[in-house]
């Protein structure tokens, strides 16, 4: 190889270096100020500036940091702060992340109770409640990796079976293999599930004091009953700046888009 070309080549690989290098110190420095003004926005919290941590805790949200703690964090400041439909909002979020954390569990409940509106919830199905709770054991991200070890020790069995010749161990590594590998799909399926449920965008919290529902999409619509903040919803349809609600109780009506944010 030419000198000439030995020298390009070196200082191809040495920018490669000097850019990674670079990203490396920015993201270490972008994670230093991320973590400085979560710890700031929680010691805000401690000394009761509520609004002080708000305005920390959004600015991270802002910037595009998304945790289960922050949200959860979030969520207490604006409860604190007696703003009930942003505190059941920022948990709602926070447990779409962490669907088995019982703190944010917890607050949830505690913070519905202070809603005005008081709606028997429709039962579910008991298979469906309960595989629900199942797949809620874990985020998307804990599932995805318990598919990763299932389907290790899926391909470790695997190639145990082709080297073994012992008739008796090889039945039982088989069997072995298939309930691995239904464990496999079936974390897998979980993981896809959790992940559609954290992006969805068909629920949604009462954010105004009182909403008027309507029977149509129309001011001149009759007026069904009111609800108020903090309520959260389920959104069935969408003409022009109205919603199309379903209520915890099964009810339906309309309600004007800017009355809600979506979770």
């Amino acid at each position: 190889m030419r000198f000439l070309d030995k020298c390009i080549m070196f200082k191809s690989m040495l920018l490669k270096r000097i850019i990674f290098v670079l990203f490396f110190l920015v993201a270490i420095n972008v994670y230093a100020q991320s973590d400085s003004l979560f710890n700031a926005a929680n010691e805000a919290y401690k000394q009761k500036k509520y609004e002080k941590a708000i305005e920390l805790y959004s600015d991270l949200v802002s910037a595009g940091y998304q945790s289960a703690s922050l949200y959860y964090n979030l969520g207490n400041a604006y409860f604190k702060n007696n703003q009930l439909s942003k505190s059941i909002l920022w948990y709602e979020r926070a447990l779409r992340l962490e669907p088995s954390n019982e703190d944010i569990i917890h607050n949830i409940a505690f913070a519905n109770k202070q809603i005005v509106d008081e709606m028997d919830v429709l039962p579910e199905f008991f298979l469906k409640r309960w595989i629900k709770s199942f797949y809620n054991i874990m985020s998307s991200t804990g599932w995805a990796i318990t598919s990763v070890v299932f389907s290790l020790l899926l391909f470790s069995f695997l190639a145990v079976l082709l080297l073994t010749s012992h008739a008796k161990r090889r039945v039982a590594i088989f069997f072995s293999t298939i309930v691995l590998a239904l464990l496999m799909l079936t974390s897998i399926t979980f993981a896809i599930i959790q992940k559609n449920n954290s992006l969805r965008k068909n629920e949604a919290v009462v954010t105004h004091l009182s909403v008027t529902v309507k029977s149509m999409p129309d001011q001149a619509g009759t007026d069904l009953f009111t609800i108020h903040e903090g309520l959260k919803v389920t959104i069935v349809d969408k003409v022009g700046d109205w919603i199309e609600v379903l209520f915890p109780d099964g009810n339906k009506g309309w309600i004007q888009q800017t009355s809600v944010e979506v979770i």
